[in-house]
């Protein structure tokens, strides 16, 4: 019965975790829809920024060509 009870605990404490999870979710993607509507062009950005970073981390080379591509384009629209 103790063992049942361990399990039932278990069950409850996941569930709890996946509720958190959800709302967690459902926050982050309202603040994004606030600073997007805010400040559309640092979000995307820092979005963009994200993305690289995520790029460096799985695949280093294309990350880098990605990042002297970008870090160009960006010199050569503030001329």
């Amino acid at each position: 019965m103790r063992l049942l009870g361990h399990i039932l605990l278990a069950c409850l404490i996941l569930t709890a975790l996946r509720w958190g999870l959800k709302v967690a979710l459902v926050a982050m993607t309202l603040g994004l829809i606030f600073a997007l509507y805010r400040a559309p062009v640092e979000t995307l950005s820092l979005l963009f920024g994200l993305i690289l970073l995520g790029a460096f981390a799985a695949y280093p080379l294309p990350g880098l060509i990605i990042f002297i591509l970008a870090v160009l384009g960006g010199q050569l629209t503030a001329k």
